[in-house]
């Protein structure tokens, strides 16, 4: 039974304390063992008034079940118990007002394909006049065994799924295009597609404690990039909207480009749940810095404290980390006071402490809730403690602790092949050594895994699982695993291209895929013109087009277009992806098998949210082909030998060496949410500043050296 409620927040003697306990110490004798049960929840706004369903049971064996625990002392009060039916029938009403919305589940325009059940539970008797209509009203332990054992009408697996997605607000999620499945085999990727696409449009139970958690204090919400991590935030700002509707809540990001896609997010959920859309005033979606043209939570905080902000000219020329040092110097004021009732930051991981401490004391009674990407190559060696992430006090204790730090194991963006093989290449399980690796049990389970068998110590053969239930089962379900992932060599790029591009048009012309549904990324920097060339000429003799993301470095448009294929580098891609993803001139990046090439071909390898095809040329090529054929043989495992201290400190050396500079996010950040205009006159502007400095330095030089 998946339990969607704290117990703790009911007092210990009281009946819906009771009501639990007995349902979980019964469930399997009840059929309940597959239920869904929910308590203060779902919940709506109407005539500005948030209404809530006191408990709520979604069974593949009952339908749907609203029960309401009376109190003992509302027994004796028949007012008290109208009161309490009155709200649960409003309650009812406005659930049943969802579900009938769904095709899916309509008998006819007004009645639903399974019954929706409203009792009321006391664990005495109800006053003698009181006879509600289309009501249950179950006395003691004996009449809710009745109720559960006469079960009702049978729900499908489909019913099920459609109706949870209803309570939780899960249709809020960003709908698929529809896509022509007709006369298509059940094993053509067309239908796969459509079937992942439904599968991944549910809440996970793991999602579902991260939205639904009260928000008393600092929580973080993490996982794999691919989990939902955005997902959850703007659900969590969105619920937080309707029961607090008065609150002045913010929330945050790292990159501009996430703006549209954060608003139409909370928006969506927001609108589950209301029948208006979220009061902007109130929640308000700001980038981190912000300016005078757009708002951001340090430049807002700025106005409201009365403090002057500093643009970025001014602070980058104090230091390098210009943003870092624009928050250090608010801080450093002493009037930072909070001006926020709540703050939510995604990508919590793109920012420095200060801005966490800075965030941390904007929010009333630190009521943060933070995204965290802790994985943004492939490991780190540990997770941050609150410690490092809000910082600490003289004598080293963290300025504040999570109260709830929820870990999302699912990873949705890949099948369980497709992220097995590209742990294996980013780790080097299968190569000649391992390069990276976490140190704990605990960050294995983070990641999605389990240990099976051997110890994590030096010299144990280990073997380390990834269950199905950590990814979407869609295509694994129905695909060999090595027709998912598939690797080969060539000896010259005439061949590789030409496999490649046979491989495409049976995709579009046999099973059914779009051509925005492919992606082609080019491994080899050096010859990705060549590749284009050569695959745009062999597609177009088949009528197929491809949108080439490569040609121009400063365009900002749409990585995906319609009717056609795109072909990226690894830069470009990162962040998106397609449901077959073709890497060419793998040995671009396997040549030197170096951390840095090993993360590139790992971020390359999870942009596949179906299929991965992967080749190469040459001796590189094989060696990895021959990686790729020892992590396919032992999926869902993963098995080494454990490397030994003296391995893993060379191990940590070079993950720091490895690591990209601040300096170089930066830049790629600016390309990103520039104009191409601007980012040309600021680099040129860069350049004319250090040619100056230069110059100054060399005159300088030669007057001392007179």
């Amino acid at each position: 039974m998946e339990r969607n409620y704290r117990k703790q927040q009911f007092p210990a003697h009281s009946v819906a304390y009771s009501l639990l306990t007995y349902i979980e110490r019964n469930s399997t004798e009840y059929g309940l063992d597959e239920a869904i049960v929910y308590s203060g929840f779902p919940l709506y706004r109407e005539e500005d008034e948030v209404v809530a369903a006191d408990m709520l049971i979604v069974s593949k064996n009952h339908g749907v079940l609203l029960i309401v625990p009376i109190e003992h002392r509302s027994l004796a009060d028949i007012e008290s118990i109208e009161a309490d039916l009155e709200k649960a029938e409003r309650a009812t009403t406005l659930v049943f007002s969802r579900l009938i919305k769904s095709k899916a589940l309509q008998r006819s325009r007004r009645e639903l394909t399974f019954p929706l059940r409203l009792a009321l539970f006391a664990e005495g008797k109800f006053p003698a006049d009181f006879e509600p209509k289309d009501v249950d009203l179950l006395e003691g332990e004996d009449d809710l065994q009745k109720y559960f054992e006469d079960g009702g009408e049978n729900l499908s697996r489909a019913e099920f799924g459609e109706i949870s997605s209803v309570i939780e607000g899960a249709k809020g999620l960003l709908r698929p295009r529809e896509r022509n499945t007709k006369d298509k085999p059940a094993t053509s990727k067309v239908v796969l597609v459509a079937n992942l696409e439904a599968e991944i449009r549910r809440f996970d139970k793991d999602q579902k404690h991260g939205y639904l958690a009260p928000l008393n204090g600092p929580q973080r919400i993490r996982g794999l990039a691919g989990s939902g991590k955005t997902v959850v935030l703007a659900m969590k700002a969105a619920l937080t909207h309707l029961r607090n509707p008065d609150a002045v809540i913010a929330y945050t990001f790292y990159t501009k480009s996430l703006y549209q896609h954060v608003k139409r997010l909370i928006t969506r959920f927001y609108r589950q749940f209301d029948d208006r859309d979220p009061d902007w005033e109130k929640l308000q979606v700001l980038h981190a810095w912000g300016g005078q043209t757009n708002p951001g939570v340090y430049f807002n905080a700025c106005r409201m404290l009365g403090v002057a902000p500093l643009t970025y000219g001014a602070a980058s020329a104090q230091s390098k980390e210009a943003f870092d040092f624009a928050c250090k110097d608010l801080l450093s004021t002493g009037r930072v006071v909070p001006v926020w009732d709540y703050i939510f930051v995604d990508e919590g991981q793109d920012f420095s402490p200060s801005f966490m401490r800075l965030c941390l004391g904007l929010a009333k009674e630190q009521r943060i809730v933070l995204a965290y990407d802790e994985l943004q190559t492939i490991f780190q060696v540990e997770t941050p403690s609150a410690a490092t992430i809000f910082g600490a006090d003289e004598t080293g204790n963290a300025l504040a602790h999570f109260q709830e730090d929820v870990v999302l194991h699912k990873c949705y963006r890949n099948p369980l092949e497709v992220l097995v093989c590209a742990h294996s290449i980013g780790l080097g399980l299968y190569g000649n050594k391992v390069v990276q690796l976490p140190e704990s049990e605990d960050h294995w389970v983070d990641l999605g895994y389990e240990l099976k068998s051997g110890e994590l110590r030096e010299g144990s053969k280990v073997e380390i699982v990834r269950p199905q239930r950590n990814s979407p089962s869609s295509i694994s379900e129905v695909v060999p695993k090595n027709e998912i992932v598939i690797a080969k060599r060539f000896d010259d790029i005439e061949d590789e291209v030409s496999w490649v591009s046979g491989q495409i048009v049976n995709d579009i012309k046999v099973d059914g895929l779009s051509p925005e549904d492919i992606l082609v990324i080019s491994a080899d920097d050096r010859n990705s013109k060549v590749y284009y060339s050569i695959l745009a000429k062999m597609l177009s003799r088949h009528g197929v087009e491809m949108n080439n993301m490569q040609s121009d470095n400063f365009a900002l448009r749409d990585f995906t277009e319609s009717g056609k294929i795109t072909f990226s580098t690894v830069y470009k891609a990162k962040g998106n992806e397609g449901f077959v993803v073709y890497i060419v001139g793998v040995d671009g990046v396997f040549f030197i098998r170096s951390i840095r090439n090993r993360n590139i071909a790992f971020t390359a390898m999870t942009r596949a949210k179906g299929w991965l095809r992967v080749t190469g040329m040459g001796v590189a090529a094989q060696v990895f082909v021959d990686e790729i054929a020892a992590s396919l043989a032992n999926s869902p495992s993963l098995k080494f030998t454990y490397p030994g201290p003296s391995e893993l400190m060379v191990m940590r050396r070079d993950l720091l060496d490895g690591k990209v500079s601040d300096v170089e996010r930066s830049l790629g950040e600016l390309e990103i949410s520039m104009s191409p205009e601007e980012y040309e006159e600021f680099l040129l502007r860069k350049l004319k500043e250090i040619n100056s400095l230069r110059a100054a330095k060399g005159k300088k030089a030669k007057k001392g050296l007179a």
